[in-house]
């Protein structure tokens, strides 16, 4: 009788009188919310649409039986039922929730992983100097290419330095600091 009254334990989701277009519109944010890929995740958000449902109708039941019996016992009765009741659905619905919630970073987390394998790692970039012991000036001898860089600015062209005859010419490029 208790489950006809108001509802609460009905196997039936939504009670004669109750919008099924709305109740549909909050399973459907659910779903979009949590884009559930298995029977276990539906079931999640179907318990999460269905305790929040229920809580809304505890809070309608609620406040009709107050206005039908404004006593202080029947409120106090009432007062003790319904706390027992909201809190169990919301048990339920948190429950699903930070499941739903924990399936969904690992999900994220997940795609992010596959993206990141599908980028090729840039190479790092490789500078060689050649430094003369005497003055201490770095010249550039080599430097491996780095991709998306095509003007390195901490060098300048600079002409040729004479070379001591049987000595190789250093590059023309030598850095500003």
């Amino acid at each position: 009788m208790n489950s006809l009254r108001h509802g609460l334990r009905a196997r039936s989701v939504l009670l004669p009188g109750e919008d099924r277009e709305e109740f549909e519109q909050l399973l459907a944010a659910l779903q979009d919310q949590y884009q559930p890929q298995t029977p276990a995740e539906q079931h999640l958000v179907d318990q999460a649409a269905i305790a929040q449902w229920k809580l809304v109708r505890a809070e309608v039941f609620q406040a009709r039986s107050y206005a039908e019996d404004p006593s202080p016992k029947a409120s106090n009765a009432m007062f003790s039922h319904m706390t027992l009741v909201t809190g169990r659905l919301e048990r339920t619905f948190l429950r699903a929730y930070k499941e739903l919630e924990r399936i969904k970073a690992a999900r994220e987390k997940e795609r992010e992983e596959a993206r990141k394998s599908q980028e090729p790692e840039k190479p790092v970039g490789i500078d060689l100097y050649w430094i003369d012991p005497e003055t201490g000036e770095r010249t550039l001898a080599a430097q491996t290419p780095r991709p998306g860089v095509t003007n390195y600015p901490d060098l300048q062209p600079q002409p040729p330095s004479p070379a001591a005859p049987g000595e190789p010419n250093p590059t023309p490029y030598r850095t500003t600091g």
